[in-house]
């Protein structure tokens, strides 16, 4: 079978490399998944799964075979926005190949990884599928605003929970075993308008907003260090203040506050340590975190707030046994175990429901996000078939 497999994955590179760049040549931001949606469905047909469904949030999963067991690879379809194109050497939607890397962007978060996945799946419908098992391909939406909530859909009202999730996230080739958690949070003050002439007959809810930001700046030099995570981290990142006029001094403030979690941290404690700053009681600041509702189709909406726990798993779990064992097999030696900085779908899929996930994709995660988003063609190759041994490793 080992044979077979190399065979399989030598003869599929070629059509995975066209693959990686026909889907980084598709534009698509959270929201705008339609076109690399019906190409990922095109693909999926021409692979011959048994199942292809695109349920009310936008999400497309196919399924392989009919276990009472379940596996999902999930490889989210969206990416960041490009930015500023003068910071690009290379056409963000080319797929330019140079010296065996593939640029543009999605290239390592994570189109490279979503197409290493469909041609894993190619072959391992060609090999068949161990015994008692199913496997579940799902090529998720909106991950770069809201990640994990594309999978509280899918448990939630597509009643989909695999016994275990493989996120396909670029991890280098190592495999990932928690990440960081994140929360959103928002701060308001209130002020009174008064005209630019009599600012001292207002209270200036800018002014008071200074001392609260103050405040966040010397918390991030003394956050906690999580043993598995690291330094957890805090910063401002969008600022908002309205008044009657521009020569009005504003009567609110808001700051969006991006925070992230170390392992024994939670919702609760960081709005608590919030809470508690000085600056805060003294202002008499209101803190939340905001809470959206999103359009499913017509009529129907889908609520949630922007909290994504950090997780993590324990090293003698089954699944990351199994995941040691076929990387042993394939790379023959140890694989390096890593938690990601940064959170990923795995926040609901393990974090809020418990589902046992590891991360495994190519790509650097350095290039994620950047004008330098790339993956070598390599790792690709490397990642079809380590998604095809780690499924045979189920048996």
């Amino acid at each position: 079978m080992s044979d077979d497999v190399k065979f399989l994955v030598n003869e599929t590179k070629d059509r995975m490399i066209k693959l990686t760049q026909n889907l980084i040549a598709i534009p698509s931001p959270p929201g705008k998944e339609d076109a690399i949606r019906a190409y990922v469905k095109n693909e999926m047909e021409s692979i011959g799964l048994d199942e292809i469904v695109i349920d009310g949030m936008g999400n497309i999963y196919g399924r392989l075979g009919k276990g009472k067991h379940s596996i999902a690879l999930d490889c989210h379809m969206d990416t960041v926005d490009i930015g500023n194109l003068e910071k690009w050497v290379h056409d963000p939607f080319g797929g330019l190949i140079t010296d065996g890397i593939i640029y543009g962007r999605g290239a390592s978060d994570q189109k490279g990884g979503l197409a290493s996945a469909l041609s894993a799946i190619r072959i391992i419908k060609e090999i068949g599928l161990p015994k008692d098992l199913k496997l579940i391909l799902v090529g998720s939406v909106g991950e770069e605003e809201h990640e994990g909530l594309n999978w509280q859909y899918l448990v939630e009202v597509e009643g989909i929970k695999p016994d275990f999730v493989i996120l396909t996230e670029p991890t280098n080739l190592e495999i990932a075993i928690g990440q960081k958690g994140r929360v959103d949070l928002k701060i308001e003050t209130d002020g009174v308008s008064a005209h630019g002439a009599n600012p001292d007959l207002g209270v200036n809810a800018l002014y008071k907003m200074l001392s609260i930001i103050n405040s966040i700046i010397e918390l991030q030099k003394n956050m906690p260090i999580d043993p598995l995570f690291g330094k957890s981290q805090i910063s401002v990142t969008d600022i908002q203040s309205s008044s009657p006029n521009i020569n009005a001094t504003p009567d609110k403030t808001i700051i969006h506050v991006d925070r992230r979690l170390g392992s024994e941290e939670s919702d609760v404690t960081a709005m608590t340590q919030l809470k508690n700053l000085q600056s805060v009681k003294t202002t008499n600041a209101r803190i939340y975190i905001p809470e959206y509702t999103k359009q499913i189709g017509e009529g129907k909406s889908f609520s949630f707030k922007s909290y994504y726990p950090s997780w993590t798993m324990n090293q003698e779990h089954p699944l990351v046994q199994k995941a040691i064992r076929a990387y042993r097999y394939q790379f023959h030696q140890t694989p390096p175990l890593k938690y990601w900085p940064f959170s990923t779908n795995g926040a609901a899929t393990k974090g809020i429901y418990n589902i046992p996930t590891i991360g495994f994709g190519p790509g650097k995660e350095e290039h994620a996000h950047t004008p330098e988003d790339q993956v070598a063609i390599d790792q690709l190759v490397d990642a079809m078939e380590y998604y095809v041994r780690l499924v045979q490793m189920y048996n």
